[in-house]
């Protein structure tokens, strides 16, 4: 895939680290790109803390500049009121997004995106390169 054809547009499934001794939590993110402009949604289930397993909501605002991602998380009410920073690279096949996350004066962490669609494929060759 080349720079003219990449865009995020599609299901994707995710999951990001903190900093810290806690689990990684994942979640399902639903982005559309027109123009290099990108909006969404992202559910997550909280993995630990005084929230475990309440499901949380967040819009999401950014852009795409050929490989480079970056977008802004914005929870939607519930005990988790702030921003997420998200920067990140797409795959040249455009099947992942990996980079890191911030929350302003406070925590930040790495992530990682599988488009579903393509997400099976990407463990196979990852598996086939793994047994080389």
């Amino acid at each position: 895939m080349n720079a003219g054809e990449m865009n995020v547009t599609g299901q994707w499934d995710g999951q990001f680290s903190y900093p810290r001794m806690l689990p990684p939590e994942f979640f399902s993110a639903s982005l559309f790109e027109t123009a290099g402009a990108i909006g969404g949604t992202v559910t997550e289930r909280a993995a630990s803390g005084k929230a475990g397993a309440e499901c949380f909501v967040s819009t999401v605002r950014g852009v795409r500049h050929a490989g480079e991602v970056r977008f802004t998380k914005t929870y939607e009410g519930g005990p988790r009121r702030h921003v997420v920073l998200y920067a990140g690279r797409l795959s040249a096949d455009g099947t992942e997004i990996e980079g890191t996350w911030r929350i302003e004066g406070s925590w930040s962490g790495r992530f990682l995106m599988i488009r579903k669609d393509g997400g099976a494929a990407v463990a196979v060759q990852r598996e086939a390169v793994a047994s080389l």
